[in-house]
């Protein structure tokens, strides 16, 4: 067994080594031209278009953007009116969100798809007998009146949720711009409209 897992392991590290899929990309604020910068994985940038601020960073491929409501009243982020701009040029919806005083609403591009995770005991019947509690490390087993542990990975399996028809979740492969509009509302106050344009690309 732990020669396979080494054999695994090795593998799995040749091939990201070698592929573009493992590549590490990040970020450009390049919209509006007069708040254009960088955005890394070191530390988040905050850039402030009034009366919000955003705060930005790239995660693990993805832009993370949290959008901060510094004042005393509520902002709706009206999702009905804005949309995101994938780097083919489709459009996607947003969700309309309300960020309360002194909070901050999250979004991630691409947006991660929702994850089921299915866990709890598992009991399996062979040659002896082999109980497991859910445990991710190690499972007690039984063969031949004899005791012992063999390392097994038995921990939560998760599977993407996934409808083609659902246009809000989509991918970002390798370089590109991806825009977002983005239309607030604060109280009975005149709907307000904030346009931010991304390029990702690898370093």
């Amino acid at each position: 067994m732990s020669k396979l897992l080494l054999k695994l392991c090795l593998f799995l590290t040749s091939f990201c080594a070698g592929s573009v899929g493992c590549a590490h990309y990040e970020y450009d604020l390049v919209q509006p031209p007069g708040l254009a910068q960088h955005v890394g994985a070191d530390r988040p940038v905050d850039v402030t278009r009034e009366p919000l601020v955003y705060r930005l960073q790239t995660y693990e491929n993805r832009l993370v953007m949290q959008v901060h409501n510094p004042t005393a009243a509520p902002v709706r982020l009206l999702g009905d009116r804005s949309t995101a701009v994938d780097p083919r040029g489709q459009s996607h919806p947003l969700r309309t969100q309300t960020i309360a005083p002194a909070s901050f609403i999250k979004l991630v591009l691409p947006p991660l798809r929702p994850h089921l995770a299915l866990g709890g005991p598992v009991i399996g019947i062979g040659f002896g007998a082999v109980v497991t509690s859910g445990s991710y490390y190690r499972q007690r087993y039984v063969h031949g009146g004899a005791f012992g542990y063999d390392p097994v990975l038995d921990g939560p399996r998760y599977y993407s949720v996934y409808d083609p028809g659902d246009s809000a979740y989509w991918e970002w492969d390798g370089e590109g711009e991806a825009r977002l509009v983005l239309v607030f509302q604060q109280g009975e106050q005149k709907p307000f409209t904030h346009e931010l344009a991304f390029r990702r690309r690898k370093v």
